[in-house]
């Protein structure tokens, strides 16, 4: 029966495979939307980089109206392209649906990367299947994660790939059009994450290698203000930051996470595609596309392993090599694995690699990789089962690897990529979920936007994951304020402030929330107690207990400063002891609570006859947190009872 218009079978049966290629690259975008959205969801809060506080802080201010600032003083932050973007989450009510929405816009922008990854392949002279299987392969690795997350890294991932693939092509034919897509995605990359500005250099270096520097006059004009402008930024943003010391134990330790990472069985022909890409071009981007993936993910690798502490894998800053390993393996696969022995050279290479490192006992700080290792730990019962777990897979990819290699088997390859690449990304959730749900129980009892009115922080000896659990869940936390002697958080400015000799936090007013980590600082107008934190009126203090932490234990000696009127408190002690306090000594029977109270003005020392280890710390007895009473400013005095 014929209808209309018909086409010729042939043709026809093209189209039908086009499509279904079409609806196969489709399909994976919107799987990888849910599953990365759900993944993201179970991060219930914010806890590992003090970045997600800040990037929350400026797409809230952006959100607002406002320009970009941190706690109410503007911030000369070069990297807003995530708090733009994001800005329109936070005003669709609660701060729980805000961070909601932002997680699902990270999880569908860091999905891109597939259609972009499998853009570049085509434009690389890719086939279909291979194409396919590297865009798959580039949302399947654990770094992915970071979609869920208030991050950079979700836009500047698939930006660093269409900038890539976008340079390529420039370098292959200088266009207006080619050289115009690639500015704008180099830019847009650099403001999304200051650390790919290096782009910009590496793209001219390719230039040279390829002797096609001359052609580049009018990219050259537009990277170079542009450059120049993301230069200024840094060096007024990261002015007072040090580099490291290069070390290539450093860049071999990163380069090893990145191959597990990156699903292992898939890094020698994925070498090996770059290569062929430059010595045997199929089209002349993919000669062009050799030099700059070089160059590029030369310059993020070695960024890597010098910025910050060089003691750490830091898997974060590398991660964005990965894809353009992944589009030589498209490559590679596509010529029909040329260069049999080489590969199986590799492959071994990485086997004794797999069977004689162990990453036990690796930092984790930069690394999901990591993350997934110790969830590994959890479930085998120890390190080294777990080591043994790692080497053995790897160690069967790499097997696998020259046989798929040999019988030229591409779905095989890219299918054990995948199901490794994959595995991780479920330990890492898995890891990842346990540990946010128990950091938000701990640091946040009370729960989100607990603080009733806009208040300063006054930060003690409380750790900085703590610190910025209550800046990012409490829209009324507006200011910081840092008692002598702590440090800042962060980059951003914050003012300081002390106890003065009438009781009072200096240079401040208004609602405060008082960090009571360290010591018991006893307001005289009270209002809520969240964990460690206590919200007050006024910054008016009654007492202040130096030697109490936020858990009630008591050290081996203190002192308590009076400013009037009184404080009382029960103390608990664990075994029979006695504690002096000025110069009355109460005698402490064990688990029988004594209550205490101090009155007047001045210091009484406390001091107890027993202590014992809790932890690192030395404690003697618990005590409840002091209520204080309104009264007079005679000479200090003790009462029991």
């Amino acid at each position: 029966m014929e209808i209309g218009l018909s086409l010729p079978s042939r043709r026809a049966a093209v189209l039908d495979r086009a499509l279904a290629w079409k609806l196969a690259l489709g399909g994976l975008f919107v799987v990888s939307i849910v599953a990365r959205t759900w993944a993201g969801w179970q991060h219930v809060t914010p806890f590992y980089f003090p970045d997600e506080s800040t990037y929350a802080s400026l797409s809230r201010s952006l959100a607002a109206g406002h320009l970009p600032s941190v706690r109410g003083h503007v911030a000369h932050f070069p990297s807003l392209l995530e708090p733009l973007l994001t800005a329109p989450a936070w005003w669709f009510g609660s701060l729980e649906t805000g961070y909601r929405i932002t997680q699902a816009i990270g999880a569908f922008a860091i999905s891109t990367t597939a259609l972009l990854v499998w853009w570049g392949a085509r434009r690389l002279g890719a086939q279909r299947g291979p194409a396919l299987a590297a865009a798959a392969l580039a949302v399947a690795i654990p770094d992915v994660g970071y979609g869920g997350w208030v991050l950079s890294e979700p836009f500047a991932y698939p930006l660093f790939v269409g900038a890539v693939v976008a340079g390529a092509a420039s370098l292959a034919r200088p266009t207006r059009s080619t050289q115009v897509l690639f500015v704008t995605f180099a830019l847009a990359t650099a403001f999304a994450r200051l650390q790919l500005v290096v782009l910009i250099p590496a793209y001219f270096v390719a230039a040279l290698l390829l002797g096609r520097l001359r052609a580049q006059r009018a990219t050259a004009i537009a990277l170079v203000v542009g450059g120049a402008l993301f230069g200024v930024a840094v060096a007024g943003f990261y002015g007072t930051s040090r580099l490291g010391t290069f070390s290539a134990a450093e860049v071999g330790r990163t380069a090893l996470v990145l191959a597990l990472a990156g699903g292992w069985i898939v890094v020698p022909a994925g070498l090996l595609g770059l290569v062929g890409a430059w010595l045997q071009p199929v089209n002349p981007e993919q000669r062009a596309f050799a030099a700059f993936a070089a160059t590029a993910g030369g310059g993020v690798l070695v960024e890597a392993v010098l910025y910050g502490d060089t003691s750490l894998v830091h898997e974060r800053y590398a991660f964005y090599v990965l894809p353009l390993l992944f589009l030589g393996f498209a490559m590679h696969a596509s010529r029909g694995w040329p260069w049999l022995r080489v590969h199986a050279l590799l492959a071994v290479t990485m086997l004794l690699v797999a069977s004689s490192v162990t990453l036990a006992g690796w930092s984790t700080a930069h690394s999901l990789l990591l993350l997934a290792l110790v969830r590994l730990q959890q479930l085998t019962g120890s390190a080294g089962a777990a080591g043994v777990t790692v080497a053995l897979v790897a160690g069967l990819c790499s097997l696998g690897s020259m046989l798929f290699a040999w019988r030229r088997w591409t779905a095989a390859v890219a299918l054990c990529g995948l199901v490794f690449c994959v595995a991780a990304s479920v330990l890492v959730t898995s890891f990842d979920a346990r540990n946010s749900r128990a950091m938000r129980s701990l640091y946040l009892p009370a729960g989100a936007n607990w603080i009733s009115g806009p208040a300063t922080i006054v930060l003690g000896s409380a750790a900085r994951p703590d610190v910025f659990q209550q800046l990012f869940w409490n829209r009324n936390a507006k200011t910081l304020a840092l008692l002598p002697g702590v440090a800042v958080p962060d980059t951003f400015t914050a003012q300081g402030t002390g106890v003065n000799k009438g009781g009072r936090l200096a240079g401040l007013t208004g609602r405060v929330v008082l960090d009571e980590s360290g010591s018991a600082f006893v307001p005289r107008e009270p209002v809520r107690m969240a964990g460690s934190w206590l919200e007050a009126r006024t910054p008016a203090l009654g007492a202040e207990l130096d030697g109490r932490y936020g858990d009630g234990w008591l050290g081996r000696s203190a002192t308590a400063r009076l400013f009037g009127g009184s404080i009382a408190f029960t103390i608990v002690a664990p075994e029979t002891m006695h504690v002096t306090v000025g110069k009355t000594v109460v005698p402490l029977t064990a688990h029988k609570p004594v209550r205490l109270t101090l009155a007047g003005c001045g210091r009484l020392p406390v001091r107890f006859s027993k202590f014992g280890w809790a932890g690192r710390r030395i404690v003697s007895a618990r005590s409840t947190f002091p209520s204080w009473s309104p009264g007079g400013c005679g000479a200090p005095s003790v009462t029991v009872g």
